[in-house]
């Protein structure tokens, strides 16, 4: 609010870690649900949309897209579902989150270890 009162057009990113810091086999329902909790929480704050980096069994990013109040947004990189797969779940957006970078300043270092030997 203190962002439309200065006429600032902010989009606030929410995000949850909880689907980074669990192995992937141990998403569950029950942690969908704290999620959505989360995001019921980031919308009445005031966010815009919800990341939830990490998760990317599909049936359950479905769950957190049908239970969410704000768009959801889905973090690729490789080992994920596609994007045309994550679409089809009610994902909003897709985001490549650090991956482009890390894989720029791989190839940095790779010329830089070239030139100084």
């Amino acid at each position: 609010s203190a962002a439309r009162d200065f006429g600032v057009d902010l989009f606030i990113n929410a995000r949850t870690d909880i689907f980074l810091v669990a192995p992937a086999e141990t998403h569950d329902a029950a942690m969908v649900d704290a999620a959505i909790e989360r995001a019921l929480a980031y919308a009445d704050a005031g966010a815009s949309g919800f990341f939830v980096p990490g998760l990317i069994d599909l049936k359950l990013l479905e769950k957190v897209c049908k239970g969410s109040p704000l768009p959801v947004n889905f973090m690729a990189f490789p080992g994920a579902p596609s994007a045309a797969q994550v679409a089809m779940t009610g994902i909003a957006r897709v985001s490549h989150g650090p991956g482009p970078y890390r894989l720029a300043m791989k190839a940095l270092e790779d010329a830089a270890r070239v030139v100084l030997g």
